[in-house]
This record gives structure tokens, C-alpha cells and sequence, in this order.
């Protein structure tokens, strides 16, 4: 494809539609290019085209036109597209690798495909189902060799911001919000628990820094494994971390995997530093044993993200009884 457009929130030179919705995206204004030459010919032949009867009328209407986006994982020129239309809601999936993230994020993508819920919000669509597709794929019975298996872990890159799911919600009240959730390696998280600059952390920074609400995930079948104080070592290195950030944004400690049992220091251990770093912080226990425990983990903490705390009143402090003491000349 020759050309390419001159705005950069819009990727039709890749083989998506116009960011604006031109039918032939070389006609539109910001394109910088040759325009396609069977398209110019209808658009300046109005009168030749109010002529044409039946079904070459309607062959000429039927053209095809591509959405302005791929439905694979969002980046942040399609965070552009579609803050502006609404409220909407950041959720940062914090974890460290195979700890069941995506695992949940899929989880939640299949019971919504069967027309259940997350929690008390329905669907009300996706930009990215072609990215949830390619999760779900893995789980299904269409191989009668391979069969179906947990979905692939999360590859680590170098993209200074995570891959995005979406997914359009609706709450019993009929309010409207677009959910963002991070599809992000599990590296990006221990690295930056670690050392907070790291280069390789600069995703796990990102998420830090935008979310609106937080999932941290302990890896319950780590913690009750051959190195369980390593495991709770990582956890708690993980939500020190989020605690220096998080400021009063809501937060969930996931315990993932909960059909594994970890021994009681090694949880209470995590569940204190939790309590003294994050107070706010609520837990939840998930298993892929019984799937409802992973869409109503998710549904709960967009339940509590949903509706933005309001601002604080702000006090003006009053020094003197005496209303002589209230006045401000306009020399002062």
C-alpha cells in the first residue's frame, strides 16, 4: 500500500480502516498519497451515479469498509479513540510469571462468550476480541491431538507500555464504562519489585502510574512448593513495591490457584505486609476449579474502581471571631 496518513492516531498504511470513517481511506484529507482511481471516479461522477437503477446501485452502496482498528491488544494511540467517549477504567494485573493472570483474563473473556457475567456487569463489546480469541484458543477441544491446555505464558518484550484488553461494561444502573485490563510478562513485575528504574521494568512502571485499581496475584501452588519463603519473599517485594504508588486507589491480593494450600506463616506473613503497606487492600481466593471465582474477583474490584472517589472538601481554616479581622483591602 502506497502513501500514508498524515494523522498519527490513525493506522490505515497497516491495513486498518480511516480513523475518520472515509469508506476509501485515499480520499481522505489527511492522507498523503495517491488516491485509488476507481474511487475518485464515483465520488466526482454524482450525476452518473443518481442514474444507475437495481443492483448496480446497490453494488456500488455495498463497498466494503474496515473498522479503525485491528482487535488485537490496544497500544495508546487507541487509548486515544476511546477515552473520550466515556468514563473509563484502568485495571493493572500485577503478578509475577505463570502466578495465573492470564489465566483469569480468560477465564472471565469464556464465561462472557456464554453469556454470563463479570460480577453484576454485562457485556456491552470489545475492540479486542481478535486478542482475547487468540487466548481462548488454547482452551478449547478443536485439537483431538494437542487438546486444550492453560493459555501460553505472556512473552516478554521491550514495549514500555502493556498489551490492553478490552471490554465495554454495563452495571445494573445502566451506566457505561470501557474496561482496560493489562495483559503484561510476569518478568516486568519481579524486575521492577526489585529495583524500581530497571530498564526492562518500564511497563510495570506504565501500569503503576495509570492504573485506576490494582490485582496483585499470589501464586498459591508457588507458595505451597519445594521454595515457598522465596515465593512469599517475592510476593511481599512485589506489593512494597505497589505501596510506594498506589496511594489510596483500590487494591486485591488474588490468591491464585487457592485449591493449593500454602501453611499459615508463609500466608500470614504476606497478609501482614499487606495490612500494614495497603490498607485499603481486600483479598480474594480464585481457582480455575471452579470458574466463577475468577470473573467475580474481576467484577469486584470494578465494582469498587467504578465510581471515582469524590474530592475532598477543602477547609478554610478560621483564625479570628472578629469579622474586622475578615477584611482584605486591594493594597495588600
Amino acid at each position: 500500500m502506497s502513501g500514508h496518513c498524515g494523522n498519527p492516531q490513525c493506522f490505515a498504511h497497516e491495513g486498518e480502516g480511516c480513523a475518520l470513517g472515509e469508506p476509501d481511506h485515499t480520499t481522505c484529507a489527511s492522507w498523503r498519497g495517491q488516491p485509488d482511481a476507481a474511487a475518485t471516479g464515483h465520488a466526482n461522477d454524482g450525476a452518473q451515479t443518481r442514474t444507475l437503477a437495481g443492483s448496480d446501485a446497490l453494488a456500488l452502496n455495498s463497498q466494503t469498509t474496515r473498522v479503525p482498528w485491528s482487535g488485537s491488544a490496544l497500544g495508546l494511540a487507541d487509548l486515544a479513540q476511546l477515552t473520550p467517549r466515556g468514563r473509563h477504567l484502568l485495571i493493572g494485573v500485577l503478578g509475577a510469571h505463570d502466578a495465573g493472570k492470564t489465566t483469569l483474563l480468560t477465564a472471565c473473556y469464556l464465561q462472557l462468550l456464554r453469556g454470563q457475567n463479570i460480577g453484576e456487569f454485562t457485556f456491552a463489546g470489545s475492540r479486542t476480541l481478535g486478542a482475547w480469541e487468540s487466548l481462548a484458543a488454547h482452551t478449547r477441544f478443536d485439537d483431538p491431538i494437542k487438546g486444550p491446555a492453560f493459555p501460553p505464558h505472556t512473552p516478554r518484550g521491550t514495549q514500555r507500555v502493556p498489551g490492553l484488553l478490552h471490554l465495554a461494561l454495563r452495571n445494573p444502573q445502566d451506566e457505561h464504562r470501557d474496561v482496560f485490563l493489562t495483559d503484561a510478562p510476569g518478568e516486568w513485575f519481579t524486575r521492577w519489585a526489585i529495583k524500581e528504574d530497571a530498564p526492562e521494568a518500564e511497563g510495570a512502571h506504565w501500569t503503576a502510574q495509570h492504573a485506576d485499581a490494582f490485582m496483585v496475584f499470589a501464586d498459591c501452588k508457588r507458595l505451597s512448593g519445594d521454595l515457598p519463603v522465596q515465593a512469599r519473599r517475592d510476593t511481599q517485594q512485589l506489593i512494597e513495591r505497589l505501596s510506594n504508588h498506589v496511594g489510596q486507589r483500590p487494591v486485591m491480593l488474588v490468591w491464585a490457584k487457592s485449591d493449593h494450600t500454602p501453611n499459615a506463616p508463609i500466608r500470614n506473613g504476606i497478609r501482614t505486609t499487606l495490612s500494614k503497606r495497603i490498607a485499603q487492600a481486600q483479598e480474594f481466593d480464585t481457582s480455575t476449579q471452579h470458574l466463577g471465582t475468577l470473573s467475580n474477583a474481576l467484577g469486584k474490584i470494578i465494582e469498587t474502581a467504578w465510581h471515582a472517589p469524590l474530592a475532598q472538601t477543602i477547609h478554610e481554616p478560621l483564625v479570628s471571631e472578629q469579622p474586622f479581622f475578615a477584611y482584605r483591602s486591594h493594597h495588600e
